[in-house]
């Protein structure tokens, strides 16, 4: 089962959310328990049970400019009032949180062997594909186990129970009935009421069949799982099947959903998997778990902190892959086992996708993987534009900030007023853009991305115009200025900084299209929106210094403009305070390094603090988070938690990766950066597949005290984001000792050429010579 080098884990599970997960990005299945009984868990990407309301966004546009005076005055108590009483008006509880339609699970396989006792428990997630198993001994010493064979893109999988010896047991499928959750940290709805199972056994198949109501009853979704043998067998007289399994093994395939024609061509899991793997010359040591791993890692060891990194960069990577299907991962990838999820496991846009689940996906080798929240984006384009019209009575298309089956945004309560946040369809565009620049794939633009830009930078600089060169009312997600009883503010840094970079990804778009008018335009009204602020600490304010700043609070959004590419009226004085809100929000986070009540929530809180400091070169900090991020934030069985060893979440499994390939590698317009934030903790290492900025790929990075040494791909095909070549930055003063289609510009940067289609590059540090 496992080579001695491959990780492992030494526990059981007693829930679904310890377990390990088997993926094929359109099927989730998560195994759990111990050898007396085990569980398989299974789900669908597109199983979402309709049952919170689709209603349109409220109609507000008429109170904004009353809210808007409130909020000119400082007075946001007031112009919350105000919200509530124009939605009381209109019939909408004020106090009632409308979710998004949550993730569902589909049934659950079991295996119920007689033994007579059992040691020796191991299980893994395949390093290469979407399968997992676990092993253990009888008490006889024979081993035993199961097998879940994953095939990228397949709504299913092969489940294989084997035993050296003959074991006898019961395999059933059933209804789920977990219906609770051990969030702490958000109260989780129970969903199982709208639910609604049936099941058959026969002698060649198991099925279960779920109906979900929906509001309406066009709203009904339903979704079943068969398990197929390919021989008859006997019934049990609880319930499924009497199975004999032996050294030869039994073989069942379980389809999860119907198959379904699909626009995506599925990439082997193992090939994407394989595109960029970390070595940090971490200690190696013969067949040991995981669980030790980390435990001389919470101790301090540094080379199992190094370790820690490899192995969660390549878990976090994987556990992506095998859940981006024709839809991203959700909040939980594509895995569930309760009807009560946290967060409905839905699509969290103001953060959790962009700087979690997807955000290491450009950087390390899988850019087509990014496509899939395109897909989803422009599933609802009819609600954005509806949004606009009815919260700001605007033109164009304002994106919500959570999403599954709808894109109205009704999600918000006075606490988390989600409908005046307008940063999520900005970013958008800055993903598209990035993902143009990192693959040199133009036909996006042509598909929707241009009719998307137009209509989003429309709406984003009428609301400006609306909030007289403000953006009144403003939000920043999801934190309150201290001592105040609601976020509503004026200009979010986090929303200057998301139109800003929308209009730059906007005016480069147009450039692409020969639209000088709409670039010129909105390069200009780039320059109309608020300045950023320096709150009364020197620190990067949060939104209008008419407010008080909190830091201590998990998410970090003041610092978006410093994620992507710089912003570049971040200099001087404001990068400055930048650099000051980063050191607060560390501070904070430092305190208390644990999860809830301590001050480790949110796990892609830390991805905002580590891009900044990466962008601000500051390799300390951005590797603390990401040291917070891999040693607290997995667990033994290689998935992620939400909050520090709380919550299962694929946000850290994103984030890690992304933060790591950050400290590696950076990249702008007409330039890459080597090793921009390296720690003292990676004295030597070796990194392979990143991806930058001007469809150049990085495919060996190594690096020891003495120097760097790098094979880079430039691709005919991407030449055109090259046109005057590529400067690569050194992380210090050198020289070149050898290399190919490379000149030396300086003692610390290089120069390739727009035609040279690769490079090779050794360069020795100056300090060690």
């Amino acid at each position: 089962m496992n080579g001695s080098r491959q990780p492992w884990s030494a526990s059981t599970a007693a829930v679904w959310s310890d377990g390990i997960l088997a993926g094929t990005g359109v099927a989730g299945a998560v195994l759990y328990g111990a050898p007396t009984r085990h569980v398989i868990a299974l789900a669908h990407e597109g199983f979402f049970v309709p049952a919170n309301s689709r209603r349109p966004a409220p109609q507000l546009a008429e109170v904004l400019p009353s809210v808007r005076d409130a909020l000119g005055a400082g007075d946001d108590a007031l112009a919350a009032d105000l919200v509530e009483e124009a939605l009381r008006a209109q019939e909408w509880d004020p106090e009632t949180l409308i979710w998004t339609d949550p993730l569902g699970p589909v049934a659950q396989l079991e295996w119920e062997p007689d033994l007579d006792g059992w040691s020796d428990y191991r299980r893994v997630v395949s390093p290469v594909d979407g399968g997992a198993e676990v092993e253990w001994k009888g008490a006889g010493g024979e081993s035993a186990g199961i097998r879940i064979v994953a095939v990228q893109g397949e709504p299913g999988f092969d489940v294989e129970l084997w035993a050296e010896t003959v074991q006898c047991g019961r395999v059933s499928l059933v209804p789920v009935s977990e219906s609770g959750s051990d969030a702490s940290t958000v109260l989780p709805v129970d969903y199982s009421d709208r639910v609604r199972t049936t099941s058959q056994v026969t002698e060649t198949s198991l099925a279960v069949h779920v109906h979900a109501q929906g509001q309406t009853p066009e709203e009904d979704a339903a979704i079943g799982a068969r398990v197929h043998s390919p021989r008859p067998m006997r019934r049990h007289s609880d319930g499924g099947w009497e199975v004999v399994v032996g050294p030869d093994g039994v073989r069942f395939r379980v389809d999860v959903g119907e198959p379904a024609a699909s626009t995506v061509a599925f990439e082997d899991a193992g090939a994407l998997i394989g595109r960029s793997a970390l070595s940090l010359g971490g200690a190696r040591r013969d067949d040991e778990p995981v669980e030790d791993i980390w435990s001389a890692a919470r101790a301090g060891d540094a080379k199992a902190e190094r370790r820690v990194f490899e192995i969660a960069y390549a878990a976090g990577r994987r556990n992506i892959i095998v859940s981006t299907g024709e839809l991203p991962p959700t909040l939980q990838g594509v895995w569930q086992g309760t009807w009560a999820p946290a967060w409905s496991a839905d699509y969290t846009l103001n953060g959790n996708v962009q700087l979690g689940s997807l955000a290491s996906v450009l950087w390390t080798g899988t850019p087509e993987l990014m496509t899939s929240l395109f897909r989803l984006a422009t599933r609802f384009t009819e609600h954005y534009r509806s949004n606009a019209r009815n919260i700001f009575g605007a033109a164009g298309m304002m994106l919500p900030a959570r999403t599954t089956t709808h894109g109205h945004a009704n999600h918000f309560l006075r606490d988390y007023p989600h409908q005046f946040w307008v940063g999520n369809g900005p970013w958008l565009l800055r993903l598209a853009v990035d993902y143009i620049l990192v693959t040199g794939d133009r036909s996006v633009i042509d598909e929707w991305l241009w009719e998307y830009a137009v209509e989003i930078l429309q709406f984003s600089t009428e609301v400006l115009g609306a909030g007289g060169g403000h953006l009144n009312p403003s939000y920043s997600p999801e934190n309150t200025p201290l001592g105040h009883d609601n976020p509503l503010v004026m200009d979010s840094t986090a929303d200057i900084a998301a139109i800003r970079d929308g209009l730059a990804a906007g005016a480069w778009l147009a450039g692409l299209r020969g639209d000088t008018a709409r670039a010129n335009a909105w390069t200009q009204a780039r320059e109309q929106l608020p300045p950023y602020q320096v709150a009364a600490d020197g620190a990067l304010a949060e939104w209008s210094t008419l407010w008080p700043e909190n830091v201590a609070h998990r998410h970090a959004s003041q610092l978006q403009g410093l994620w992507y590419e710089p912003d570049e009226r971040l200099v001087g004085e404001l990068r400055d305070a930048a650099a000051r809100a980063v050191r607060n929000k560390v501070e904070w986070r430092a305190e208390d390094p644990s999860g809830p009540p301590g001050n480790m929530e949110m796990a892609f809180g830390l991805t905002s603090i580590a891009l900044a400091a990466v962008s601000l070169g500051d390799a300390d900090t951005a590797y603390q988070c990401a040291l917070w991020l891999a040693r607290d934030h997995f667990t033994p069985a290689l998935t992620t938690t939400h909050d520090a060893g709380a919550i299962f979440n694929l946000d850290a499994s994103g984030a890690l990766p992304a933060v790591v390939a950050a400290m590696l590698l950076g990249s702008g317009s007409g330039r890459i950066s080597l090793l921009p934030a390296l720690p003292d903790a990676w004295p030597s290492g070796r990194v392979t597949g990143l991806l930058a900025r001007g469809g150049v790929r990085v495919s060996v990075l190594d690096w020891d005290r003495g120097g760097v040494r790098a094979t880079l791909e430039l691709p005919a095909a991407t030449r055109w984001l090259r046109p005057e070549g590529i400067v690569v930055v050194l992380p210090a003063n050198g020289r070149v000792e050898a290399g190919t289609n490379i000149t030396q510009l300086d003692r610390r940067s290089v120069f390739i050429s727009a035609d040279a289609e690769s490079a090779e590059l050794t360069f020795r540090f100056a300090e060690s010579e």
